[in-house]
């Protein structure tokens, strides 16, 4: 033991004397990788001048990512030695001394030095050829401007004429124009034209003149929408790939095929069988492809569409433009004029007015005169422009030497060039980054910064979350035009493709993508990033990523069909460096216990594998901030799992989260979605006391499982201040009413907290600070299944939603407290810091109300009140069997309200005439007692009406046109069980009507002779009906709908024949049917025996029609492509399924 000591202490002092050399020479190798990153930035500026220069700086980035990978790796080894000096300090003192002792005699001073002196050298070159070239001088750098709310583009400068006429080339007819003035020069002369069912038009020209934004323009034009009845929008950039253009079409349509296995005829089969049932657009942006052949293979089965479809294109090349168009292409020429310099100082003046500027207007022009009419370009230098209205600042960017370069096609524009240099460093990281991705990629904003994070781009600000400063570059990014938020997803970033060709030349030597569309790549030694977006890659090819040790990123963005087991285990063993890993949809069954040797690792995905474990040896991987592991078939964590103390966000399926024993320990966790409490001691709510960093949503299930109102109180929750959503949830049983009374007093939450859900409360009263001085944040409110809870304090009005779902109220609760209101207002400005809020409590806020199932509940005369409610936009009543009385006349001052349903109310008296506002769109109206006596009164003047729905209602007899001519909006109509309803005569006066449902109304019928002339039809949008009985369609307001209805459907019916004797007729006037479903319909004996002569018939569809033995005499019409049946006669399935392979249906 003696020996030991001695041992330990001569080990203890040699440490000291080396680790007291060693700790200075980290000191400055840090000041010196600080001012190598400095003069970095500098140099960047300037390395456009110069090849020497630029190729010095490649080096001297290399060599500073080298200084920062050993010091990472120094700083982990602190961090064992913190994690390992918890155990018995002798045994510890002399274990941590000889290691660290190791460490040191195994080169680490010596490879310091080595490291040290490679950037001193280097840098010491790029200075002197900067002094040599007289590049001393700093750059100015414009002033931090803080930016405020982000627009979207809310005006698009001078393309109506474009607009007009490419909507006119697109067959749109005239009548349907927006514009009078037709004369408008767009180069589309009309020389080169196929007669095609499918014609192809291109829009082409440079970069970053505005073709995409043209083309959505069109693709969302009301007219463009009415006209075609299938759109869809394809980003197809750099990798014409036929068999994944034609996947994205499928699953773009809209009708749930699943094509992961299909091969490209089978693809081929179904895009055909799509496309012949439609007039469709379909829009590919950004196309690049010049193989012809290509082409023609990705067109065919798109040819098939039927007649007036087309297909719009946009691309760089007159040469892409002529190979897939039909039609001669449009050239699209820069903004010009006066219309470009306002274009241009919107961007660059914003909020300002120029004429507060007159030294930098004149400067403008100069600036604006070099973009050559880019609304890119100035969209990213107007950004820049703006952070400093200073006209030195303005100079310098117009006198730039950028400017003199000369320009090839498809160079960098300078003025994005100039945009990137003018970045602070560590946005220019951040963005660089994304090179990795491919064009047209769609980032979602959690994902992208928590990489940002892992990938140490982003600098800690004070008490910060790393991830909200993260999201400030996000935002700063995008407000400089280098992101854009997606008009796919408006929750998601896109890259421009210019701007993803800049991010692709300033990251050449340390980003990388291997990429099927990008043929043969050559990867620099110096990667630091590397992506793989092809399915087909060889495991050897994958296997020699092992030999680029500096990769601190391997990201999978396609599902890679070879399993990669092997590959992974060869990659942690040689690419220590790594710091984000994303390998979801990748086939791997489990990941080796080499993990461990990723000491660096922060982000790991492995989301959608079929991984069934977790390795222990991840669980020394201390520096993990992000693990995804959704979708895995995974039931256990290993033991030790909670050491991952940095660990921010875990993304596992909901089960398994209760797994986790000691989860408290993991005190760094931002996310987690769901906790169960439960009865045992390593996992009960208390685990949630320090986990303090918890955000967004927290779902916290079985709370009958806690103890009493102090085993609640462990929680703290209110001492998580960045939650903004709550959801407290007892099981479904006989509840102690006492003691759910006391648990959910103790889970008071922080006063920030936005929306509070509670499920399943046995309790009678609700818990104290469930009122506007405690919660004065609050902006949603649910409170579901608890039927014994009778009261609840006034709102907080701050509130936007109220639900109460079978809630035990016999009464709504106060929208204010009057005496509260001054208290109010200084807890909101505290709280929330929104001074909106802080008004009086008088204008409530509450925008979407909804009550189902409170049986107590008798009335909300003096509640629902237009000066209580002035913001109430939705408001939904459902199954509340004894209320009777609402304030009918009271709604035609909900002034702002859009959505009324009514439902389930059979006691509702009408001592007044219901009147509505006209702000109204949607309305539905079901079981509501004697207020549908107002009926069809108070649909008058509702010129934004969208949607009406009538049911169980009695006392309705007709839709007279004086008042349905008013609904000009209207497209969904649906109507059923009105047992009076006797006319439909006002139908034919709604010209947006779209669809049309009607069950269940026995005494609608027509005493005139059924007629079929319809030599006076008017031309009308195609319409959808339902209908219960085919005898309808004699009502005369139906019967002059027949041209028209596109989908027919007959659900339900007792008939035993359809369309016999004169009816028979009428079959020759569906000139428009496409689809045709008959379901349900028990007692019919027979198909229609004209079918045959649906001559526009393309899909059948027959379900639950036993009594059908035969098909008709006649057959089915010869036009059919599609063929469904199930739950008929086993002798009737058989000819049909007959008939389907005679005709390849």
């Amino acid at each position: 033991m003696d020996a030991i000591q001695s041992a330990a202490v001569s080990a203890a002092e040699e440490e000291f004397r080396l680790r007291s050399s060693f700790g200075e020479d980290r000191g400055r190798l840090e000041t010196t990788l600080t001012k190598s990153q400095n003069l970095i930035d500098r140099a960047e500026r300037w390395s456009f001048k110069d090849a020497s220069l630029a190729q010095l700086l490649t080096q001297l980035k290399d060599a500073a990512y080298d200084a920062e990978d050993f010091l990472n790796d120094i700083d982990y080894q602190d961090q064992q030695k913190k994690i390992q000096a918890q155990q018995s300090q002798a045994r510890q003192l002399f274990h941590n001394s000889l290691k660290y002792l190791g460490n040191l005699m195994n080169g680490a001073p010596k490879k310091m030095r080595t490291i040290h002196g490679r950037l001193d050298t280097i840098a010491a070159d790029l200075e002197g050829l900067m002094g040599q070239l007289g590049l001393h001088g700093e750059c100015s750098m414009p002033a931090n401007r803080q930016m405020g709310s982000l627009v979207n583009e809310p005006i698009v400068y001078g393309r109506d004429e474009e607009r007009e006429k490419v909507i006119e080339l697109l067959g749109v007819p005239r009548g349907q124009s927006n514009n009078e003035n037709d004369s408008v020069s767009v180069s589309a002369p009309a020389k080169r034209t196929k007669k095609e069912n499918v014609s192809v038009r291109s829009i082409y020209g440079i970069g970053g003149v505005g073709k995409t934004t043209l083309a959505q323009v069109v693709y969302n034009d009301e007219r463009v929408v009415k006209h075609f009845d299938l759109k869809i929008w394809v980003c197809v950039s750099d990798n014409f790939d036929v068999n994944s253009l034609s996947k994205e079409i499928i699953e773009n349509a809209g009708k749930g095929y699943e094509t992961d296995r299909m091969n490209l005829s089978s693809l081929q089969a179904t895009l055909k069988e799509i496309v012949m049932a439609h007039r469709f657009l379909l829009i590919l942006d950004d196309v690049w492809n010049e193989n012809s052949r290509e082409w023609q293979k990705f067109y065919t089965p798109l040819s098939y569409g039927q007649e007036g479809s087309m297909i719009l294109v946009t691309t760089r090349t007159l040469k892409v433009a002529n190979i897939a168009g039909t039609m001669d292409p449009i050239f699209l020429e820069g903004l010009s004029g006066n219309v470009y310099w306002d274009f241009f100082k919107s961007c660059a003046f914003r909020c300002e007015n120029p004429e507060d500027y007159p030294e930098l207007e004149k400067i403008g022009i100069d600036i604006a005169a070099k973009l050559k009419g880019s609304p890119l370009a100035a969209k990213t230098l107007g950004g820049l422009l703006n952070e400093d209205m200073d006209a030195g600042h303005w100079t310098t960017i117009l006198n730039s030497e950028l400017w003199e370069l000369p320009q090839k096609e498809g160079d960098i524009l300078p003025a994005l060039q100039l945009s990137y240099l003018y970045l602070l460093p560590h946005l220019k990281r951040c963005f660089s980054f994304c090179s990795i991705f491919p064009k047209d990629y769609e980032f979602d904003k959690s994902d992208l910064t928590s990489i940002w994070v892992a990938e140490g781009f982003v600098i800690p600000q004070g008490n910060m979350l790393l991830e909200d400063i993260a999201t400030m570059y996000l935002l700063d990014l995008t407000s400089r035009c280098f992101l854009q938020l997606s008009h796919r997803d408006p929750l998601n970033y896109v890259m421009h493709d210019l701007i993803h060709d800049l991010a692709q030349f300033v990251s050449v030597d340390e980003c990388s993508r291997i990429d099927k569309g990008r043929g043969q790549i050559t990867i620099p030694k110096t990667v630091r990033h590397l992506s793989v977006c092809c399915t087909s890659l060889e495991e050897k090819k994958l296997m020699e990523l092992a030999s680029y040790d500096k990769l601190r990123s391997i990201i999978i963005l396609s599902k890679l069909w070879c399993e990669l087991d092997s590959v992974i285990d060869c990659w942690f063993r040689g690419l220590t460096n790594i710091r984000c890993l994303k390998l979801s949809f990748c086939v791997i069954t489990k990941l080796p216990e080499s993990i461990s040797n990723l000491k660096h690792l922060r982000y790991l995905d492995v989301s959608s594998t079929i991984i069934r474990s977790l390795p222990n040896s991840l669980c020394h991987l201390n520096n993990l901030q992000v693990l995804n592991i959704t979708k895995c078939p995974l039931w256990w964590f290993p033991q030790g799992f909670t050491r991952l103390h940095n660990l921010r966000k875990l993304y596992p399926k909901e089960a398994i989260v209760s797994k986790i024993s000691e989860i408290g320990k993991l005190t760094s966790l931002q996310h987690l979605a769901h906790f169960e409490v439960q009865k045992d001691d390593q996992h009960k709510i208390g685990e949630l006391k320090h986990m303090t960093q918890l955000r967004g949503c927290l779902h916290i299930k079985k709370l009958e499982n806690v103890e009493s109102k102090e085993d609640a109180c462990q929680a703290e929750l209110d001492n998580k201040p960045h939650l903004d959503e709550l959801i407290l949830e007892w099981s479904r049983r006989t509840s102690n009413s006492h003691h759910d009374m006391e648990v959910l007093e103790g889970l008071q939450p922080h006063q920030k907290l936005k929306q509070l859900d509670i499920r399943h409360y046995g309790g009678t009263t609700s818990p104290s600070w469930l009122r506007p001085q405690t919660l004065n944040c609050l902006s949603k409110l649910h409170i579901k299944q608890c039927s014994k809870l009778t009261e609840l304090p006034c709102l907080p009005p701050s509130l936007t939603s109220l639900v109460l779902v079978n809630v035990g109220l016999n009464s709504l609760p106060r929208l204010w407290d009057d005496r509260q209101d001054s208290t109010n207002e200084s807890k909101t400005q505290q709280g929330c810091g929104d001074s909106s809020s802080s008004r009086s409590n008088r204008s409530s806020l509450l925008r979407n109300l909804y009550i189902s199932l409170c049986s107590e509940l008798t009335s909300l005369e003096g509640w629902l009140m237009p000066h209580n409610l002035p913001s109430l936009e939705a408001f939904r009543i459902e199954n509340c069997k004894n209320l009777t009385l609402l304030p009918p006349d009271s709604f035609k001052d909900f002034v702002s309200l859009k959505s009324m349903r009514i439902v389930g109310c059979p006691m509702l008296a009408c001592r007044r005439e219901l009147i509505l506002p006209p702000s109204i769109n949607e309305v539905h109206l079901y079981s509501c007692g004697y207020l549908d006596q107002s009926l069809p009164g108070c649909l008058q003047n509702l010129k934004s009406l969208t949607r009406l729905v009538i049911k169980r209602s009695p006392h309705i007899t007709s839709l007279p046109e004086q008042v349905m001519c008013q609904l000009k909006s209207l497209e969904s109509l649906s109507i059923g069980h009105c047992e009076e309803l006797s006319s439909l005569g006002g139908l034919g006066a709604l010209a947006s009507l779209k669809d049309i449902t009607i069950r269940d109304c026995p005494k609608l019928a027509d005493s005139e002779p059924p007629m079929f002339d319809f030599t006076d039809e008017v031309q009308r949008a195609e319409i959808s009906l339902s209908i219960d009985r085919t005898t309808l369609l004699k009502v005369q307001s139906l019967r002059n709908l027949v041209p028209f209805i596109r989908e027919l459907e007959i659900w339900g019916s007792d008939e035993r024949e359809m369309f016999v004797g004169e009816d028979r007729e009428l079959l020759r006037w569906f000139k428009s049917l496409k689809d045709l479903l008959i379901m349900s319909c028990d007692e019919l004996n027979s198909l229609p025996t004209e079918l045959h002569r649906l001559t526009s018939l393309q899909k059948l569809s027959i379900n639950g029609c036993s009594s059908i033995h035969f098909l008709p005499e006649n057959g089915l019409p010869a036009s059919l492509m599609e063929l469904d049946f199930g739950s008929c006669n086993e002798e009737f399935e058989r000819q049909l399924e007959m008939y389907k392979s005679q005709k390849n249906l």
